[in-house]
């Protein structure tokens, strides 16, 4: 029974990593989307938050997914007046994902 526990607990964590990797792979897939109109937005990046749950059947934590949100920190902007996208200073808003952190 403990293997068979261990295990189901193991799985649990990498269930909510797995999650975790893919959305990450979307955002740095998406880093460089912007809108195609320059009142429009690009895409903006999603966070996942975990939460641990009691797995009553095993008697013990698990993690989960909590939710898959969108951070809602301000777009950062580019200057590239030729874009579809380019307000009327030639500004582009760029997504708010970071590749470099």
């Amino acid at each position: 029974m403990d293997l068979f526990r261990t295990f189901r607990i193991s799985a649990s964590g990498m269930d909510a990593q797995a999650l975790r990797l893919r959305v990450v792979a979307e955002n740095l897939a998406n880093r460089d989307t912007t809108a195609t109109t320059p009142e429009g937005d690009p895409y903006r990046r999603k966070t996942v938050s975990f939460e641990n749950r009691l797995d009553r059947a095993l008697g013990a934590e698990t993690v989960r997914v909590k939710q898959v949100g969108r951070d809602q920190s301000e777009f950062g902007t580019r200057f590239e007046p030729g874009h579809p996208a380019a307000d009327e200073n030639g500004y582009v808003k760029v997504p708010n994902v970071n590749s470099f952190i």
